[in-house]
């Protein structure tokens, strides 16, 4: 038990110490009432839609890829984007290449950026998920369906407007093969306007008001299924420079899309409160050549507290691709009841601190990570994935005092001549988790994850990308065999831009 308590301590210490050190004082901790506390964690906190990396550099990182709102979850990751060459002057507007919509496309060259810069472009995505539960259920679903995507360009260079239409159609979903997220809970279609927003850009500010795609640490797409979260409400962020040194965030959501319903609801709804609150989300991040230090807040009134902070240091070695890359990094969530802490069972609080290291080479990417969460009680994570290091494909190691150990290995066999093929194989294991009102023991249990993507960068399968998933967790008992939990996930996406 020393050895655990070191282990949680020093995560924590190593943590807070890399972030406050050369950071502007802030009570990032953001320390509120609260004391123990037992709220069940989510049962679904398994990973995002992040590429599989090719060096360390391309390793994704929550702080690095926050803060912002994309029309694509995707979009703009840094992770996907090889190290850039010297900055030249950008040649001026042009017809692009590569829409299906080509001879429209170029006739709208001489009209105002507003209908000039207009793009298009429909995502078919075809799931097939099968998961063997626990609890001895099963859950399937085959489904197809996928996205329309409009953006104008700006009007006076000043507003934009967006939108994405959504939609999840069955194919094969039999009635007891319910919970995959990417039907309703009875199995039936998925069909919603998820985004419509209007951005602006003034003195150097960009803001975006309606339903979006919010991406940040803690409160993100979460895009593994068919269709992402989504939200509503506000959000300012400074006007992206490549050579931008501060980020930050400032955002009130009031509702939010879960990916297994076409409605919005309010934020404290899946925390079993009924008074109807939205989160207001305040963060910054700072960067000096390759370490980034962060921190993000997230208040929901009367409800819960979640704050965020992270430490990632991608050494100047391997810029550009030649040699071995490295990275390092630290980060802490601290989780609690606020105000009149409406939330059933507290007052509530915990925290998961976890630690990295990663190495690349020649197309090789080995990462290692360790995590610790409080006994206090589990992780709560509705609005998205937890930015812990040990994250899989099934779970997030986020039950009450569990700590947990990951080793990943993959690797990009461009390297060899196989344009966009990648493998990824991952172990994970967690022990020492409890039942937080309680006290007694949960059962270790081991993760296995197997990871395939096939993303062809260029020729006439640019736009396909195919990913196979297979994940097992093994819950490990003294006095039963052990019990498995196993998922197939198979997806297949094709991009059509239009315009």
């Amino acid at each position: 038990m020393a050895q655990s308590n070191s282990l949680r301590a020093g995560l924590r210490v190593a943590a807070i110490t890399a972030l406050v050190t050369g950071f502007w004082p802030i009570d990032w901790r953001a320390l509120a009432q609260g004391a123990d506390g037992g709220i069940a964690g989510s049962a679904d906190s398994d990973t995002p839609d992040i590429p599989i990396p090719s060096s360390a550099h391309g390793t994704y990182s929550p702080i690095v890829e926050g803060f912002a709102s994309p029309l694509d979850p995707r979009a703009e990751l840094r992770a996907t984007q090889p190290p850039k060459p010297p900055r030249v002057q950008a040649p001026p507007p042009q017809a692009k290449e590569g829409v299906w919509l080509s001879e429209l496309h170029r006739r709208l060259q001489d009209e105002a950026p507003f209908v000039r810069d207009t793009t298009l472009k429909v995502d078919s995505r075809t799931y097939w998920l099968s998961r063997e539960s626990l609890d001895g259920s099963h859950a399937e679903a085959l489904t197809s369906g996928g996205s329309i995507a409009y953006q104008s360009g700006y009007l006076a260079d000043f507003m934009q407007i967006r939108s994405v239409l959504y939609t999840s159609q069955p194919l094969y979903a039999p009635a007891t093969g319910g919970g995959t997220d990417n039907l309703t809970p009875d199995q039936d279609q998925i069909t919603t306007l998820g985004q419509i927003n209007a951005r602006f850009k003034f003195a150097g500010q960009e803001a975006s008001v309606g339903r979006q795609l919010v991406r940040t640490a803690f409160i993100n797409p979460r895009d593994n299924r068919m269709i992402p979260l989504t939200f509503e409400g506000a959000i300012l962020v400074p006007e992206r420079r490549e050579d931008q040194g501060l980020d930050y965030v400032a955002s009130y959501l009031w509702k939010y899309k879960p990916r297994d319903t076409a409605e919005f609801i309010p934020f404290s709804e899946p925390l079993g409160v009924k008074k109807d609150e939205g989160v207001l989300i305040t963060g910054a991040r700072r960067t000096w050549d390759g370490l980034t230090l962060g921190a993000v807040n997230y208040w929901i009134k009367d409800t819960l507290n979640t704050t965020y902070g992270e430490a990632d240091y991608l050494l100047p070695i391997g810029a550009n691709g030649d040699g071995p890359s490295y990275r390092i990094s630290f980060n802490d969530l601290d989780q609690r009841s606020v105000g009149e802490q409406l939330i059933p069972g507290a007052p509530y609080n915990t925290y998961q601190a976890s630690a990295r290291f990663v190495a690349g080479y020649r197309g090789f990417v080995l990462t290692t990570a360790v995590s610790a969460t409080g006994r206090e009680a589990n992780v709560r994570d509705p609005f998205g994935n937890i930015p812990v290091y040990t994250s899989m494909h099934q779970s997030s190691f986020e039950r009450a005092g569990e700590e947990a150990y990951l080793v990943t290995l993959s690797y990009d066999f461009s390297m060899v001549g196989l344009d966009g093929l990648k493998f990824l194989v991952g172990w994970g294991q967690g022990v020492d988790a409890i039942n937080p009102s309680t006290g007694a023991a949960e059962p270790d249990r081991n993760l296995l994850n197997l990871h395939l993507d096939y993303e062809p960068s260029a020729g006439r399968l640019e736009g396909l990308r195919v990913q196979l998933y297979y994940s097992n967790e093994r819950l490990l008992t003294t006095a039963l065999p052990p019990d498995d939990q196993s998922e197939f996930r198979a997806v297949v996406n094709y991009l059509m831009p239009l315009l």
